[in-house]
């Protein structure tokens, strides 16, 4: 399975949604490890303030990004294969993000209140961004050929990127939480997802209100 997360809310580009160049993820953070985790939560209620590109593109790359010369990623996978997608959903519209290139690709305009649509909880829709991470039945290894052995390993992978976001927002006073009650007819549509990418959960993403 592939996943895949989709990040919408960003600046009005004129005529429609476009391809975005994310700004170069940091080389550090202002916080250490042991930080992260004790500061690492579930974060329901948000800010009206837009995520900031430089914050998006922190947790894109953390998330699943590139961390080694050769392509490898920030989360494990089976075989190393390459079969999470993670989309960006916005009020704008919604993008894939392209991990080797670190841009989100368009994939379509968000028709009105599409945030809200993704899942039955009415939180996620007030999130600045709103990841979905879909997994890719074709591009698990062969290996693993039974539905249930594909999705226990998709289901792995997409927690470790899970976890990932959390940890990059907690560094950098972004929240979220994983929500893995969701609208699959809704996200597919909205989407053009195939037959065979399955969306998993979502993550919104915000300033969290205090």
């Amino acid at each position: 399975m592939s996943l895949s997360i989709i990040l919408l809310a960003f600046p009005v580009f004129g005529a429609g949604p476009q391809d975005i160049a994310l700004p170069k993820r940091p080389a550090s953070v202002q916080s250490d490890l042991v930080s992260a985790l004790e500061k690492r939560k579930s974060v329901r209620v948000y800010r009206s303030e837009k995520l900031s590109t430089q914050d998006l593109s922190a947790i894109l790359w953390a998330a699943n990004g590139v961390n080694r010369d050769y392509g490898r990623r920030t989360a494990p996978a089976a075989y190393g294969n390459d079969y999470i997608d993670v989309y960006v959903v916005s009020d704008e519209g919604a993008w894939c993000y392209d991990a080797m290139a670190h841009r989100l690709k368009t994939v379509t305009a968000a028709p009105a209140g599409l945030k809200e649509r993704l899942t039955g909880q009415r939180f996620v829709g007030r999130a600045s961004h709103v990841l979905v991470l879909v997994a890719d039945s074709g591009k698990i290894p062969g290996l693993f050929s039974g539905s249930e052995d594909r999705l226990r390993w998709a289901h792995a992978t997409a927690g470790a990127i899970a976890q990932n976001v959390y940890l990059m927002g907690a560094a950098r006073g972004v929240g979220t939480c994983l929500v893995a009650g969701l609208d699959e007819e809704a996200i597919r549509k909205a989407l053009g997802l195939s037959a065979k990418a399955t969306p998993l959960y979502v993550m919104p993403l915000g300033y969290e209100e205090r």
